[in-house]
């Protein structure tokens, strides 16, 4: 069971990162630093349909996929933050169902509202969720050692929550920061489980 937990978390991994590389490059003027990784499928834009169903929507079924296979490792009482962190997979689901108007404005259409509700929930959720599971990996012998490091990057998510709720040159920079933590996190856990068995 772990090597499964280590093959979603990798691929999970490859879902964040490369789909948004390879559809950033067809996007002329897109800007990693600059612009939201929800502008790339956001209304209008010409890859809008593929980004939403071949990058966000399979990239929240990996986060699900992880979220269950992990909880297989873990005690019952892990099971609050695996439900929060579990919410990013609901933002990225969203995501492909409500897309963000031009620009992923802080407000806009309905549908844009709904976008970043969704968002705002998912994200929540991971910082919590990793403070959580910080928590209940203090129990788990296997996982101990990954227990401050759990926490510290579930606070260091809410943080960065904080700094997108602003316009800012670096907005793209920030949200792709708090996402490396966070599945790079999923790729740790994964490895130090088949490390550990």
């Amino acid at each position: 069971m772990s090597l499964w937990v280590f093959v979603v978390a990798v691929s999970t991994g490859l879902l964040a990162a490369v789909p948004p590389w390879w559809f950033a490059r067809r996007r002329p003027g897109y800007s990693h630093l600059r612009n939201t990784l929800s502008e790339l499928g956001e209304t209008g834009a010409p890859d809008a349909t593929r980004v939403a169903w071949l990058a966000f929507a399979p990239l929240g079924l990996a986060v699900w996929g992880f979220m269950a296979l992990l909880g297989g490792q873990l005690p019952e009482d892990a099971s609050t933050g695996l439900v929060l962190l579990s919410l990013l997979g609901v933002s990225y689901v969203g995501a492909a169902v409500f897309p963000c108007d031009a620009g992923a404005p802080f407000w806009g259409t309905w549908r844009n509202q709904v976008h970043n509700l969704v968002a705002a929930i998912g994200y929540f959720g991971a910082g919590a969720g990793l403070i959580e599971l910080g928590r209940a990996f203090e129990d788990v012998s296997r996982l101990s050692a990954l227990a401050i490091v759990t926490s510290t990057l579930g606070k260091g998510v809410l943080a960065g929550i904080f700094v997108l709720s602003f316009e800012s040159p670096v907005r793209g920079l920030t949200q792709r920061v708090i996402e490396a933590a966070v599945f790079g996190w999923m790729v740790l856990v994964g490895v130090w489980l088949v490390l550990g068995s």
